[in-house]
This record gives C-alpha cells, sequence and structure tokens, in this order.
C-alpha cells in the first residue's frame, strides 16, 4: 500500500500545471489534537505538499517531535479541493517511544497488526458573511479496533468551527467536537474515550505579530474535553509559511 502511495505521490508531482510547493513550521508549548494532549513538553510540527492541477489535489507529508524524543509521528496526506469544499484522507504514524501499540513498523498495513490509521475526512467552508466551518471525520483503517481485534470501529469526530472576532491583527475563534463509532457494537467506546459525547471545546486567538514585512501569526489556544474532564492550554507561534 505504501508503495503504491509513493508511485502516485511521484505521478501527481509530475503533474505540475500550475503545481505550487508550500513549506511551514509551528514551534509551540504542546500537541492538542481532538480533545487529546498527544504531547507535552516543546513541540515542532512541520509540514511539506504540494498543490497542482489548478488547487484541486494537494499532497504532502506532515512530522511533529518534542524537545525531550518521547513523541515522534510522520504523516502522508492527500486532499481534493472543490470550491468550498474539501475531502482529504491522512495516514497517521504516531511512532513514540512509548506507545503501547505496534511503533516499529512504518510499512505495516496490515489491519489487525498496523501502529497507524487512516482518517478519511469531509469538510466545507461557507462563505464570508457567514464563515462556519464544518467537518466530519471517520477513521477507516488502522488502530481503531474493537476488543477481540476483528473489525474496524469506525471512530468519527465532528467539529464545527466560527469566528467570534477578526479585525486587523486579531482573530478569535471557537470550535466543538463530538464523537461516536459508527461500528460499536454494543458499545459506546470509541478512538476517543469510553463513550460518545463531546471531547473538544476550543477558543483560540491569533496575532498577526510582523517583523517588518514578515509575518508570524503567535496564538494562544484552550482546549476543554468535557468528557475525561480535561483542560490544556498551548501558546505557540508559525515561525514560516511558503
Amino acid at each position: 500500500m505504501t508503495r503504491h502511495f509513493i508511485i502516485l505521490l511521484l505521478l501527481f508531482c509530475s503533474l505540475h500545471t500550475y503545481g505550487q510547493l508550500h513549506f511551514n513550521a509551528n514551534l509551540q508549548t504542546n500537541h492538542l489534537w481532538r480533545g487529546i494532549e498527544v504531547a507535552d513538553g516543546l513541540v515542532i510540527t512541520s509540514d511539506l505538499n504540494y498543490t497542482f492541477l489548478n488547487g484541486l489535489v494537494n499532497v504532502g507529508f506532515w512530522g511533529g517531535t518534542n524537545s525531550i524524543g518521547s513523541y515522534k509521528e510522520f504523516n502522508n496526506h492527500l486532499s481534493f479541493n472543490y470550491g468550498r469544499f474539501s475531502l482529504a484522507f491522512w495516514d497517521t504514524y504516531n511512532f513514540s517511544p512509548g506507545a503501547s501499540y505496534n511503533n516499529r513498523e512504518f510499512f505495516n498495513y496490515k489491519a489487525n497488526s498496523t501502529g497507524r490509521f487512516l482518517d478519511a475526512i469531509a469538510s466545507y467552508r461557507f462563505n464570508e458573511s457567514f464563515p462556519l466551518f464544518l467537518s466530519w471525520s471517520t477513521i477507516v483503517f488502522g488502530r481503531d479496533r474493537n476488543e477481540t481485534n476483528t473489525s474496524n470501529k469506525y471512530s468519527t469526530f465532528c467539529y464545527a468551527e466560527y469566528p467570534l472576532f477578526k479585525q486587523n491583527k486579531w482573530c478569535v475563534e471557537s470550535g466543538i467536537g463530538g464523537v461516536f463509532a459508527l461500528n460499536g457494537s454494543g458499545s459506546k467506546s470509541n478512538f476517543y474515550g469510553d463513550t460518545y459525547g463531546i471531547v473538544h471545546v476550543a477558543l483560540k486567538v491569533t496575532y498577526d505579530f510582523k517583523v517588518g514585512s514578515y509575518c508570524m501569526p503567535l496564538y494562544f489556544c484552550g482546549v476543554w474535553n468535557p468528557q475525561s474532564d480535561r483542560a490544556f492550554m498551548q501558546v505557540g507561534v508559525q515561525l514560516f509559511s511558503f
């Protein structure tokens, strides 16, 4: 499967009509994802991606690590974008040393033993007069298995985000996300917790800090997880983006 992905990647990159290469990196106090603190400590994340076919297709690699080496992640992603609609696939592989799953076989794509998971994400952003963002994400393959490791749970995360304030260099956004399993098989457990419900309530404040003509957005993010009764704070900066 990985070999096929690489072949597709090379094929896509050869179709360079109106193609553009992008690269960005962020430095932040932790890594938060869907109501979960994936890693603490000083974390750097980066994304290298290529957009082509007039912006319809984007393919790339996303990675993250922290300063003490307890968090390591490397993902492949592919998305198709048409107007305000997007369909994305994230092949996520967290190979942190302390992982409780298979974190030593990057090319293992066997459903019952792989350490990765494939997330399918459909999203839509409304127009500027009503800038609501909605997304539906379902884990369609990988380490999202039932207790007997015989089938996928198809854990799903539904998310809504809306900007509360946007003026000059400031932007304030709010978001809320809930989870459930499409194949619970009588169990409420899913990839994100022991039951269905709200796991992600967020408030993010961004300030576009400029040094001359160069912009380095600074951001503060508070995330509350009502299901696990936990809260997280994140402070970060986008080091560069092009």
